[in-house]
Parts: C-alpha cells; sequence; structure tokens
C-alpha cells in the first residue's frame, strides 16, 4: 500500500511521513510549491531522509533517522494522486476545500477514487468536499491528528506523544478493501459511520477559540517580552474564568449531541458518571495485566473505546480517554487541564486556533444550536469578539451551512446519509 500525505510542510504532515516509513510503508510526501512547500521538499530530498525524535515514551520507541528508500517528497499533486492507495490531508481544517480543489485536478482521482482522510476534519466537512470531489467520495474523517507533535525544522519531526484512540467516520462509499486498509493503517481508531462522532467530538473548538481571545493581551504581552506564553497552562489551568467559559461552550456542544439523540457524557443534565466510572475502571484494569504487550494493549483499547466513541464526550471525558488524565467527577476544567502531562510544555498559542478552529467548529455549532432552538449566547460572543478584535466577519467564510437543507444536515450527522 503506497500512502500519500498532503502538506509534508505541516507538522502532522512531517509526522505522519516519518512515521509511516518507519513502519515500512511507501509514501509520498507532497507540498504545494510555496516558498515554505519548496524549501521543505529540497531539505528532505537534500537529506535523504528525516529526523524522527521521540521522547522517552512508554512505547520505548527510539529517536532515529528514517531515510526515504523507495518512499519521495514532491511538489506535483498529480504525482501523489496517480500513485497513492489512500491520501491523508494533514493540514487546517481551513484549506481541506482548496486541497480538495487542487487534487479534482488531476484526472485520476475520479478514477480510482482513493479514500481522503481529513485530520482532522473539525466539524461538518464531508458535505463540503462532496460538492468538489462528487457525491458519496470516500472521506476519513478523524476527531483529532493521532500525535501531539511538533515541526522544529523542514527535516525534523518529534512526537511528543501518540493519542491513545480518536473516532474515525467513514463518510461516502467504501470498498471492503478501503475499509480494511484504514484498520490496518490505524488500529488505534474507533471506526464509524456516524458523522456526528467526529464533528461534535471537535474538542479544538472548545479549548482553543475562546481560551486564544479571552488571553490575547497576556499573549501579545509575552511576545512583546520575548517570552513563551503557556497556552493551556497560563491560558486555562491558571484561569478558571476561562475555564468555566470553555465549559460552557462544552456545554453547547453536547447539548446539540443529546437533541440528536446520541449517547452524551458529561452533559450537566445526565453526566452518567456511574458508567463512565465502570468501563474505565475495566480498562485500567485490562491495561495493567497486559502492559508489555503493545498490541494487546491496542486490542483492548480499542475494543472499549469502540463503545465509548460511539459516544459525545465532554473535554474532561475526552482527556481521560485520550491522554489517560484519570476522571475526577466535579473536577472544573482548569484543574483537570492543570493535571494533563502533554500541555505542561510547549503548549505556545498559534494563530490557528483561532483562524481555522472558529470558522470550521465554532461557526457550525453556532449554526447547528440556533437551529435546534438550543442557548448559545457563549459561541456567539466568542465568535462575535473575533470579529471585534480582528475586523474580520469570519462567519461568512466558515462553515455556516448556508445553502444546505438544514434537515439533510442534520440526517446526515445522524445517519450518514446526504
Amino acid at each position: 500500500m503506497t500512502i500519500g500525505i498532503y502538506g509534508i510542510s505541516s507538522q502532522s504532515g512531517l509526522a505522519y511521513f516519518a512515521d509511516f516509513i518507519s513502519r515500512g510503508y511507501k509514501v509520498i510526501g507532497y507540498a504545494r510549491g510555496s516558498k515554505n512547500g519548496n524549501e521543505s521538499v529540497e531539505a528532505i530530498n537534500k537529506l535523504g531522509g528525516v529526523v524522527l525524535e521521540r521522547p522517552q515514551n512508554s512505547n520505548h520507541e527510539p529517536s532515529r533517522f528514517v531515510a526515504l528508500g523507495d518512499s519521495i517528497v514532491t511538489t506535483d499533486v498529480t504525482t501523489l494522486v496517480s500513485q497513492a492507495d489512500v491520501i491523508i490531508v494533514a493540514l487546517p481544517s481551513i484549506y481541506q476545500e482548496s486541497a480538495a480543489r487542487d487534487m479534482a485536478t488531476v484526472d485520476s482521482l475520479g478514477i480510482k477514487r482513493p479514500p481522503i482522510i481529513l485530520s482532522p476534519s473539525r466539524t461538518i466537512a464531508s458535505p463540503y468536499l462532496w460538492k468538489i470531489l462528487g457525491e458519496h467520495y470516500p472521506i476519513v474523517c478523524f476527531s483529532t491528528c493521532p500525535y501531539s507533535c511538533k515541526r522544529p525544522s523542514p527535516t525534523t519531526s518529534v512526537i511528543k506523544r501518540r493519542k491513545r484512540t480518536w473516532v474515525c467516520s467513514l463518510e461516502g462509499t467504501f470498498t471492503q478493501d478501503s475499509v480494511r486498509s484504514i484498520k490496518t493503517l490505524f488500529p488505534q481508531a474507533a471506526v464509524t459511520h456516524i458523522p456526528a462522532l467526529t464533528s461534535l467530538n471537535n474538542i479544538g473548538a472548545v479549548f482553543h477559540c475562546a481560551t486564544y481571545l479571552l488571553n490575547i493581551d497576556g499573549i501579545r504581552k509575552a511576545e512583546d517580552e520575548n517570552r513563551q506564553f503557556s497556552f493551556y497552562v497560563e491560558g486555562i489551568a491558571q484561569r478558571k474564568d476561562v475555564g468555566k467559559v470553555l465549559e460552557e461552550i462544552d456545554q453547547v456542544r453536547l447539548q446539540i449531541a443529546n437533541k440528536l439523540g446520541m449517547s452524551v457524557f458529561g452533559l450537566k443534565s445526565a453526566p452518567r458518571e456511574d458508567i463512565w466510572r465502570k468501563l474505565t475502571n475495566g480498562l485500567r484494569a485490562l491495561e495493567a495485566e497486559h502492559e508489555d504487550d503493545i498490541e494487546i494493549l491496542r486490542k483492548i483499547r480499542r475494543t472499549f473505546t469502540e463503545y465509548l466513541n460511539n459516544s459525545v464526550l465532554s473535554a474532561q471525558h475526552w482527556l481521560d480517554i485520550t491522554y489517560g488524565v484519570v476522571r475526577i467527577e466535579g473536577e472544573s476544567l482548569s484543574d483537570t487541564i492543570g493535571r494533563t502531562p502533554t500541555y505542561q510544555s510547549n503548549s505556545v498559542p498559534q494563530l490557528r486556533y483561532i483562524e481555522e478552529d472558529i470558522p470550521t467548529g465554532l461557526v457550525p455549532l453556532e449554526s447547528l444550536a440556533k437551529y435546534l432552538d438550543i442557548n448559545c449566547d457563549v459561541i456567539t460572543e466568542t465568535i462575535d469578539l473575533y470579529i471585534k478584535l480582528f475586523d474580520n466577519d469570519i462567519r461568512k467564510v466558515g462553515r455556516n451551512l448556508e445553502g444546505f437543507n438544514m434537515n439533510d444536515i442534520l440526517s446526515y450527522l445522524k445517519n450518514g446519509v446526504y
């Protein structure tokens, strides 16, 4: 199987590239012919590979140089589309439609129809891409990127942590071989055919937007002082007021899921903590029993999370199953963030936290909430604050669901039918 990466110059794109080559796959890494894209391709070709850095980790994976072998990097989209059996779009979600238009210029895309993976898709992506790629084109939507990663240079990928599990929704028409390939490539993923389980488990929309905007003075001050602003620690853990706003945004997301008839954990009116406790206690007991066998651990986690990931989870419950931050009932989100090891270092503010997560997160969530008659003032105020600060009506360019029949969108979210 040949894996295509659309976005080799992104931090997740380089992580995918290094990881899959190290697993023995042939990989086609593509970057657009921009200055950054050209520099990335040239640097990797000159070095003959990439450096994969793995800080101390539970899987005991060493840092290593990963040689290209028969894999290639290119700025030719035809090479990517014609050779890849599956294509991972490793770009911020605001660029997914332009990536689809770029690939659609290659005639063989419509003939081969290689599944396109959106990593992550954010909220309600496929209906927009089907307008470009054709009805029912096979799209795989990830609820999150599988890695916590950085790209300190064009040839160095730092994979700080592999996420324990995530939801992966298959949207469109897939062959049996394609489904098997997806499950082989991503054994940690809990596969579903219900788009709401990725669209509504959009944690980035909860964590990123309001945190950035409500801390903007502190972020700008840190920039002026030439020091790092710790996004999650200073921005959330040390600011209970911000944490409360995030919890309110989170509850809007959970109310939408509940109104659609989805299974929900963490909704204030029905938290289901007793069920969560039983499930996660069982999972951890089995993990402890098989802690030295990574393959068995993956099977155990997948079995449990196929149930858990058929639900829409609150931010705190998501931190529990994704990062192993054991749920403490009644704990504030600020305190939970303060206990999350992966957020304690190198969690710097990034403009994409608002430029991406508002148009492809908060904007469609606001539209859904209003249609379903759910109070979403906290989301509306957050979007309005962005518009005030940046003089940019982001609703117009975001996934505002204009031009779609809302009943069709609700059917798509619940049943995968559009």
